[in-house]
């Protein structure tokens, strides 16, 4: 095996990495400085030198200065490395406005074109013409680009408006694929090579030319191409082994909106308290500004729920499912009983008889160093999966004598399968088989099993179902934006590699994560740009989401890695069809003005919006809406016992005379109302107005619901989700049952109070009264202050708990 296989996550946890100085000797540490802008034209460079103390200006190495990134398009400020003493200096000038540490984010095929429905000479493909003269700019690790998925074979010149640079040295350049390769890591003047694989990997997914004979150990063996085969490249390298540091990702998207891409792919994310303290998000919003689509990744922190990163709502938030290949690797069992588990490795000399097999509570765990040869030499070992490094229980196994081994999921991951080149004959097992071995095994003194290597199988029809790991929500930052929007293949994806696996010449490897299927939807979106050229980033992610599956390959509805029904917290609108998207039917487009009038109604300040949204803002001056009066293609909804009423605005996009009535999946224990139920449009581009109220009707069960409504005509189905988090019953005393962890400030708010963490616990206002019982005494706290606001504020506090 590789060496380098030892080191690599089948998947990267989007974890959140600690932050080191980038010169601890001196103290200095990178921050991300915000500064308001003159009204007058100025000199950015000068105005922003302006800023550091004198000592900085004139540092004792080879740099006249300590800035390392100045930001034009996505904020009013630069990066600089600084020490806290030097801040405190800048705190004093006018114009300061903050000073931010810089904070490290993490990264979160041949048969996934056929299995979305793209095809060569035919449907969406032939009819965006794959998407050439779209740019695709990519956040990432860097690119291979001599990779055969980057050749410019019947690539068109980059479009005329392309004014990026390419940083590559020595002979190796880029092409008319490759157009555009930059460095952005602080400090660093290295290429723009990738010496991780993941930026290879995403690259070739979104817009990797067609390859032939693409597999990896002989496995997956087809054709291999990205969504937008004929789309342009361009890097932008913002991460290395260590992490991707948000100073560099906000420099990377104010670059690429200079540069002039259409699309950027971002398969990285970290958790954040607010839009103003999230780069991605702010860097996002001028991207959008200036009509440049942005995806990103959900994270793959699943299947808890409100794990997701990336919940702005001007991006597109992709979750990861499953496709219909897999690389079997049959257990057999010594009672005549098998199961099928995958593995990337194929061993194709493995004897096709029976071996003594070893578990037990001493051998689940596998650990290097702690099996005995005497225990497992010359026998089949089962262990028990923790779901880290690819080949740590494979390694243990080997080094111990073992002939194979059986890995078996945790409860966690269920029936998703991870495809891994491990480095001696073993498969992996869903949980739910493995148990079923292990029953096996404690009933029989002589239990003997087998592997049969099978190699690829295609048409596994219970797919797309949801992976495990893909991050649900619902969303923290926004809880009234269902998140994430769509969900895509990102469970072992076969994609280009900078190395070659083994002693084979193969330049392809098999990838799971979010971050594969963030650039499968950045591919689908360069797409729908040829054959739409002027929709919006919002039209666009509309048509996506609208016309998104609800249903496998068999027809039956989405389940998830436990076989069960996927809710919208799991696969938000659906999975995506590139076919029905470039043919939506109807668009729910939204404003730029709209994502700042949301903004303040999320109570974000001036300056904070004006951080985000890179302009002068004054909430008082305009017309503020609460996040579900976004003109958003979903509904995520926090409903009491008031109705709710909201009004959407559609767009007719399909064809000039046509009528949509709506269908409505009632939800248990709301009633969802639609007025007008009829939506006429006698031209294209033609807008219609509908209103959609929620009214809670009696006691239920779950703490979310949800339904959905669809305008359906001749032609078009256009399906809008619906998540409602349920607050309070409808039994006239208002009072609701909850898990609640909340706290309210004693000091601006005057009455006495304590920190609460109950569990089945109510809660209700009653003569000035708090009243909160958990089952033994109830406990009253005088408020001194209005019923009103007392209620409003275990509203707003209630409504913040997931």
């Amino acid at each position: 095996m590789h060496p380098l296989l030892a080191s690599i996550f089948i998947f990267t946890s989007t974890l959140w990495l600690s932050f080191h100085p980038n010169n601890a000797e001196n103290d200095l540490q990178t921050y991300i400085i915000h500064v308001s802008l003159p009204e007058d034209n100025i000199n950015f460079e000068s105005y922003y030198r302006s800023f550091l103390p004198r000592v900085a200006l004139h540092s004792e190495d080879d740099q006249p200065s300590r800035i390392i990134h100045s930001y034009r398009h996505v904020a009013s400020g630069f990066s600089a490395r600084l020490s806290s003493d030097e801040v405190k200096e800048m705190e004093k000038k006018n114009g300061f406005i903050s000073a931010t540490p810089q904070k490290m984010l993490a990264l979160h095929t041949t048969h996934t074109p056929d299995f979305l429905g793209l095809q060569q000479h035919f449907g969406v493909w032939e009819e965006s013409n794959y998407g050439r003269g779209v740019i695709i700019g990519v956040l990432d690790t860097g690119i291979t680009p001599s990779h055969p998925s980057f050749h410019d074979n019947n690539m068109p010149p980059p479009p005329a408006k392309w004014k990026g640079k390419c940083e590559f040295s020595g002979t190796i350049t880029c092409n008319i694929k490759l157009i555009g390769a930059r460095n952005f890591l602080g400090g660093s003047t290295d290429p723009t090579f990738d010496q991780e694989g993941h930026g290879t990997h995403t690259s070739s997914t979104a817009a990797g030319n067609f390859v032939d004979e693409a597999n990896v150990f002989g496995n997956a063996n087809g054709r291999s191409a990205g969504m937008a085969p004929l789309a342009h490249i361009a890097m932008y390298k913002v991460c290395a082994l260590h992490g991707c540091p948000n100073d560099a990702i906000l420099a990377a998207i104010d670059a690429a909106i200079d540069d002039g891409v259409d699309i950027i792919s971002i398969s990285i994310g970290g958790p954040y308290k607010s839009f103003y303290d999230d780069y991605t998000a702010v860097g996002s919003f001028a991207a959008m500004q200036n009509g440049v689509s942005v995806i990103t990744s959900a994270g793959n922190n699943g299947p808890g729920r409100a794990m997701l990163f990336n919940e702005a709502p001007w991006t597109l938030t992709v979750g990861a499912s499953t496709h219909d290949r897999k690389i079997i690797a049959t257990t057999v069992l010594g009672n005549g009983e098998s199961y099928d588990g995958q593995s990337l490795f194929q061993s194709k000399n493995f004897p096709r008889t029976l071996f003594p097999v070893v578990y037990s509570e001493e051998t689940a765990q596998c650990e290097p160093g702690a099996l005995k040869a005497a225990q497992v030499e010359g026998k089949i070992v089962i262990c028990d999966s923790n779901n880290t490094l690819i080949n740590y229980h494979g390694q243990a196994v080997k080094d111990a004598g073992g002939v194979a081994m059986i890995l078996v999921n945790t409860k966690v991951f269920g029936d998703t399968i991870l495809e891994i080149a491990h480095v001696l004959p073993a498969t992996i097992l869903s949980f739910a088989d493995g148990e079923k071995i292990k029953a096996y095994i404690k009933s029989s003194v002589t239990a003997r099993v087998g592997i049969d290597f099978k190699g690829t199988k295609m048409g596994f029809n219970d797919a797309p179902s949801i992976a495990a790991f893909s991050s649900r929500g619902p969303n923290k930052l926004s809880p009234g934006i269902l998140k994430p929007d769509i969900i895509g293949p990102g469970l072992n994806i076969l994609a280009a590699w900078p190395f070659s696996l083994e002693d084979i010449n193969s330049t392809f490897n098999i990838m799971s994560g979010t971050s594969m299927s963030c650039p499968h939807l950045s591919g689908i979106v360069a797409l729908l740009k040829i054959e739409h050229p002027d929709w919006s980033p919002a039209a666009i992610k509309s048509a996506i989401m609208t016309t998104a599956d609800q249903s496998n390959h068999e027809g039956q509805p989405i389940l998830d890695e436990r076989k069960f029904l996927a809710d919208v917290l799991a696969i938000g609108s659906g999975h995506v069809n590139p076919s029905k998207a470039s043919n939506p039917g109807l668009i729910y487009d939204i404003n730029p003005m709209n994502y700042t009038q949301y903004l303040c109604g999320l109570g974000y300040t001036n300056m904070e919006i004006g951080f985000i949204a890179h302009q002068i803002v004054n909430c008082s001056l305009i017309s503020s809406i609460s996040e579900a009066e976004l003109n958003y293609p979903s509904y995520s909804i926090i409903l009491g016992a008031e109705i709710q009423k909201y009004t959407r605005i559609v767009t007719n996009v399909g064809d000039g005379n046509t009528t949509y009535f709506v269908s409505i999946t009632q939800i248990p224990g709301v009633h969802t109302l639609v007025e007008p139920t009829k939506l006429v449009f006698t031209e294209v581009n033609q807008q219609a107005r509908y209103m959609i109220s929620f009214t809670q009707t009696g006691e239920i069960s779950g703490h979310f619901v949800e339904g959905s409504i669809s305008w359906i005509s001749d032609n078009h189905v256009v399906r809008s989700p619906i998540s409602i988090k349920l607050l309070l019953s409808n039994n006239g005393n208002n009072n609701f049952s909850t898990e609640l962890s909340w706290k309210v400030n004693v000091v601006s708010l005057k009455f006495l109070f304590i920190n609460v963490s109950v569990r089945r616990s109510s809660m209700y206002m009653k003569n000035n009264t708090i009243n909160l019982a958990s089952g033994r005494r109830p406990l009253q706290i005088s408020c001194q202050t209005s019923q009103t606001m007392a209620v409003g504020l275990l509203r707003k506090h209630s409504a913040a708990v997931s």
